[in-house]
């Protein structure tokens, strides 16, 4: 649906089958207002966040997918299987199958942050188990968290395949390990890359071996898909996360006009609205955990860049003393020089 598409009857309708029917302003603000508890906590918002809630509650749009109730709510491996496994199989490339759902144990790595959306892990029709981690906010160093992640996956199915195996056990038993992490807001390492936003870590050796890696990781920046993305809908996995991160009625219009399966997703959502306080209370924590992992992103960025700038203090330094150090023996050759030629002039 191109920009210029005119809304009809039949799209307000379908907005309204997802949206749910509107409802007043006035009504809305009278039914925050009834709950002390629920009106300090919605006035301690930004201008910008209340409107946004207002707005859901009156039918006018919908939040972030990508919120942690409602993830759960519509990305239920156990209750939505074929959801999860529609998702996995647009991500890959092939059809995927969920055989086992896991319970997640182990090391939590989320810096004190409550970050991982899937906190399970699904095993697939191939064997392989796959994890997927929605960040609200991208991580500094991406690359060696995920490598603690993964590591961290093999070594419990590494334990769990030997103990099951016994003496039998081989090397060869082991399925692969994947990770797919969703970032609404993508570190610089994946801006850098941009428009690309689909990343796929890919490993071979400089000599040609054929040699196995069981550890996958694919990174997926919405921030930049939703930048990039003003052609349509062209795939499975352009639905899905134009799904993640589509709230103005116009792009849900295009969405389920075009896959009108995302259509009882958004109603799932859209049964939030009839407990304002319950909404308020799931975008307050929302929004102190964004703001704890903002903080903690900060912190971390200035670290680094006081370590590049002590680096390069030193370096500079070590410049200065290497020069300091021409200087001194340009200076004896030249006393040298100098004594020679008085020695010479006597």
């Amino acid at each position: 649906m191109s920009n210029n598409h005119v809304i009809d009857q039949s799209d307000l309708k379908l907005i309204e089958q997802a949206l749910g029917k509107k409802v007043s302003r006035d009504k809305i603000i009278s039914a925050i207002n009834r709950d002390p508890g629920t009106k300090k906590l919605f006035d301690t918002f930004s201008i910008v966040d209340q409107e946004k809630i207002i707005a859901f509650l009156a039918g006018e749009r919908t939040l972030q997918i990508l919120c942690d109730r409602f993830f759960k709510k519509i990305l239920d491996p156990l209750a939505t299987r074929e959801r999860v496994e529609s998702l996995l199989s647009a991500i890959y490339g092939e059809k995927v199958e969920i055989v086992e759902v896991l319970p997640k144990e182990g090391i939590v790595i989320s810096d004190g942050g409550s970050q991982v959306i899937m906190d399970i892990i699904v095993r697939l029709g191939d064997g392989s188990y796959t994890t997927v981690e929605m960040q609200r906010l991208g991580y500094l160093f991406p690359g060696e968290r995920t490598s603690c992640y993964l590591s961290d996956m093999m070594m419990r199915q590494y334990q769990k395949v030997r103990s099951d195996r016994g003496n039998k056990f081989s090397y060869k038993d082991l399925n692969n390990v994947n990770l797919i992490v969703i970032m609404e807001e993508s570190s610089k390492e994946f801006k850098a890359v941009a428009p690309e936003y689909i990343h796929r870590r890919e490993m071979s050796f400089d000599s040609g071996a054929k040699v196995k890696n069981l550890e996958n990781v694919t990174y997926i920046s919405l921030d930049t898909f939703k930048e990039k993305n003003h052609n349509g809908i062209e795939s499975e996995l352009d639905a899905w996360l134009t799904f993640f991160t589509a709230e103005r009625p116009e792009d849900v219009l295009r969405l389920i006009n075009s896959h009108p399966e995302f259509l009882p997703m958004y109603q799932e959502i859209t049964e939030f609205r009839k407990d304002p306080a319950e909404v308020i209370g799931m975008f307050s924590e929302e929004l102190r955990i964004l703001d704890r992992n903002t903080t903690k992103y900060m912190i971390d960025e200035l670290h680094e860049q006081v370590e590049a700038s002590a680096s390069k203090i030193k370096e500079l330094k070590k410049e200065n003393a290497e020069k300091d150090k021409t200087i001194n023996n340009q200076n004896q050759i030249i006393e040298q020089l100098k004594k020679q030629l008085a020695e010479q002039g006597k």
